[in-house]
């Protein structure tokens, strides 16, 4: 009998301690993006940045596992994520590249990098880019 009491007991304290906290993110986020890319071919390396408006809107979201667009004026990618188990980071992966938002309130803010995946060789190989968002959910 102690057995089973002290196993009851056990793996309750088990599922505490593993318990996510995983929050049901909002369906749509809007904002800002700021980006900084070089095409950094030998023979005409040039730099641009931008500042643009930008929304992520939820597709699914099944527990830690999200899927959802990401769209600016000159961009549309479907993407995939994780939320951490304490429910405060989002990490994100998409054609090209990756990142990591903050889950804050309401908010997403986070920074990524990726090499443009389209396009000639010599063009893929040689753009790459970081990017920071500041996204709000909308009501």
């Amino acid at each position: 009998m102690k057995v089973i009491i002290g196993l009851v007991i056990g793996l309750g304290m088990s599922a505490l301690v593993h318990a996510q906290n995983v929050p049901t993110l909002a369906k749509v986020y809007s904002g800002n993006t700021t980006e900084t890319s070089i095409n950094a071919s030998k023979k005409n390396p040039k730099t641009q940045t931008q500042n643009v408006t930008a929304t992520l809107t939820i597709i699914k979201q099944d527990g830690p596992h999200v899927e959802f667009t990401y769209q600016n004026p000159n961009y549309k990618a479907y993407e995939i994520g994780t939320i951490s188990p304490d429910g405060k980071k989002l990490q994100i992966a998409y054609k090209g590249g990756s990142g990591v938002y903050e889950i804050s309130g309401n908010k997403l803010v986070g920074c990524g990098a990726g090499r443009v995946n389209e396009g000639p060789f010599g063009q893929w190989i040689n753009t790459y880019y970081a990017w920071c968002d500041d996204l709000t959910a909308k009501p």
